[in-house]
């Protein structure tokens, strides 16, 4: 979004200012909710967190909007969204908002859809939703007990009963805040807004900061801290079979292909020691924001079994309530379930609860949203927004999967990973050359911003290695779905004068290599019980040798008849496996080196430069094969597309070997 300098722009900078002061603590957002407002002197216009961006994004020129504070509030005293159906008025307050926009940037983000609220305020207004203040505005006798805490200031904090969010939130405040003037004098400084947050506003920004610090401490010192003096470290392995169980749970019965991580901090471990830590996560949701982005409360495991997970997931479903992505498991703590994106935001929210539960329960019980109210929110597209907004598009045809590509660091498994990464899925980028692997995400992010991978340092011929990097990329998401062998060598010596330890090598790299990988990915793939995809690297030289070049005809043909007889043994589980023998790609490859091309041009009596122009003009279709061109077939084989397709053998070459 177009912005000004803000040195230029007082109200701008202000509302810079606050957000980075208040965005950025941990006990006072989740997941970016709440937002930040500012009025220019005049009271003309109001600067506005958009909607979904973090509080502590907020910058010069992106998450904010500038509004007509005059064209804001006409929302709240029009008569006719008063008559209007709930879903009808909605959409109309969203699109009154959107005209209500003076920035001179036409479309991009949405004004924060409590605008109107904000409207009614002093001049500098911050809404939270801390942990200390969540403590009362979702206890059953909060409001009293804020009332004992607040009892000496001259002028009281209003209390909000529950209000649905967006228009009946922002005119329940509006007859509050004008009741409060007429009894005070002046509108309120500090709001609690029942099973939702708080409002503080002021007329300065140092003054709303040092406010908004006030009474977070205020509320923070009615309440009793748990003590953990440290936490241990649960069974790794343990851990490791519940992921595998809730992941594999969530895919029975949503469909969906989920990460699973795992958590345990001294928050979740004082909660879990707690003796009704299980009766407090078995109310539900308190918030809109624990709705929006956990889907439900906290789910209670006393056991792991991917048949119970499910069976408590689908009575979720039945109840018409969205799945939990959140679950608590006795003895080992906290797993999120999403992408790297979510996780974190399902996290941060669901720790925030739990802290919540346990405070509201010790000053006088949980008070949970009414069934009715979480409906609403489910249905309320406004909210929708909100968090599509915040963790961005999730789409692509290998959304949600798992891939580990081997050769990660350079030529075709560079070109694969990114492929895969594009496509959606998060990837393992695993090869023993750490920084040029650390370069392919580099190149994976700017290539598909968003997209998840994480960099594992592989032998692929070294067993224990081959076993701590399936381990890895298990923790970090909590399993594999996708492997693609893509690691190879290739030594080119006539045979009278290959060396026996360079053909040793090419056994061990192109053979051993992808037995060693195939064999882990499928083990966990079997224990995981959701299928998976298996994708041999091999080469037009598995099909069709080439001169000189013993080795690399040799474990090319085996690749693809190691992958037919996988696809016999692993069918009965849902794995498919399959080759790709590309034909001759030339960027990026290690293999394609000046010692190649030399050894190539001897071979054919050519210039080197003249190597590739003749390798290309054998194809049929006269062109040249990129990474991306065999990165699509890989995608296409690991996708439902090919759902019916293993032991088959795809061949991107342009038309150089036919297969027989």
């Amino acid at each position: 979004m177009n912005g000004k300098d803000t040195k230029s722009v007082p109200a701008l900078a202000d509302l810079i200012r606050i957000s980075k002061s208040v965005g950025g603590k941990a006990s006072f957002v989740q997941g970016g909710g709440g937002n930040t407002s500012v009025k220019t002197a005049d009271g003309k216009h109001m600067y506005i967190k958009a909607s979904g961006v973090p509080i502590k994004d907020i910058g010069e020129r992106r998450g904010w909007r500038k509004l007509a504070v005059a064209s804001v509030r006409a929302i709240l005293d029009a008569p006719d969204l008063r008559k209007m159906a709930e879903a009808e008025r909605e959409a109309e307050v969203v699109r009154r908002l959107q005209d209500s926009v003076a920035d001179g940037a036409p479309g991009g983000a949405r004004p924060s859809v409590e605008s109107h609220l904000h409207a009614l305020l002093d001049r500098c207004v911050v809404h939270l939703h801390p942990v200390a203040v969540g403590a009362y505005v979702c206890a059953k006798n909060g409001k009293a007990q804020l009332q004992k805490l607040f009892g000496d200031d001259d002028l009281p904090p209003v209390w909000v009963p529950y209000t649905r969010p967006g228009y009946m939130l922002g005119a329940k405040v509006a007859r509050l805040v004008a009741a409060y003037a007429k009894r005070h004098g002046r509108i309120p400084g500090v709001l609690f807004l029942q099973n939702h947050g708080l409002l503080v506003t002021a007329d300065t920004a140092p003054r709303v900061v040092r406010e908004v610090s006030r009474v977070i401490g205020l509320c923070q010192s009615g309440l009793t801290q748990p003590r953990i003096r440290s936490v241990r470290r649960p069974n790794a392995d343990a851990v490791a079979a519940a992921q595998t169980s809730i992941r594999r749970a969530l895919w029975e019965t949503t469909g969906r292909r989920l990460a699973v991580k795992h958590f345990i901090d001294r928050a979740i471990a004082g909660f879990m020691a707690r003796p009704d830590a299980r009766q407090l996560v078995s109310s539900a949701p308190l918030t809109p924001d624990e709705l929006a982005y956990v889907g439900n409360s906290a789910m209670w495991l006393s056991a792991s079994a991917a048949t119970a997970v499910a069976r408590k997931i689908e009575a979720q479903i039945r109840r018409g309530e969205w799945p939990s992505a959140a679950f608590l498991v006795e003895g080992l703590g906290l797993f999120a379930a999403g992408s790297d994106r979510t996780i974190p935001i399902v996290r941060e929210v669901t720790t925030a609860s739990l802290l919540i539960r346990g405070h509201a329960a010790d000053v006088g019980g949980i008070r949970s949203l009414p069934k009715v109210e979480r409906q609403f929110i489910m249905r309320w597209e406004g909210e929708r927004y909100r968090r599509q907004v915040a963790v961005g598009s999730e789409g692509g045809e290998l959304a949600g999967r798992i891939a580990v590509v081997t050769g990660a660091a350079s030529g075709l498994g560079r070109s694969i990973a990114i492929g895969l990464g594009r496509a959606g899925a998060s990837v393992a980028l695993a090869d023993v050359d750490r920084e040029a692997a650390a370069e392919t995400a580099n190149m994976l992010r700017e290539a598909a911003p968003g997209a998840s991978s994480t960099v594992v340092v592989c032998d692929v011929t070294a067993e224990r290695n081959v076993e701590a990097a399936l381990r890895a990329i298990r923790r970090r998401w909590g399993g594999v779905d996708i492997l693609v062998n893509a690691a190879g060598i290739a030594p080119a010596h006539s045979l009278v004068d290959l060396p026996l330890a360079e053909w040793r090598a090419a056994l061990d790299v192109n053979l051993t290599g992808y037995f060693l990988m195939a064999r882990a990915a499928a083990r966990l793939m079997i224990e995981q019980g959701m299928g998976g995809s298996i994708i041999n690297i091999s080469s037009k030289s598995g099909l069709e040798a080439s001169k000189s070049n013993t080795p690399y005809n040799a474990t090319k043909a085996g690749e693809l008849h190691m992958a037919r007889g996988w696809a016999l043994e692993l069918g009965p589980h849902g794995i498919r496996v399959n080759s790709v023998a590309p034909g001759n790609v030339f960027e990026g490859s290690k293999i394609w080196n000046p010692g190649y091309i030399k050894m190539c041009a001897e071979k054919h009596g050519i210039k080197p430069d003249e190597v590739i122009p003749y390798y290309v003009n054998m194809t049929a279709l006269k062109r040249r094969i990129t990474g991306q061109d065999v990165a699509d077939a890989v995608t296409f084989l690991c996708s439902d597309k090919a759902r019916t397709i293993t032991g088959q053998t795809i061949v991107p070459d342009s038309g150089q070997v036919m297969v027989r």
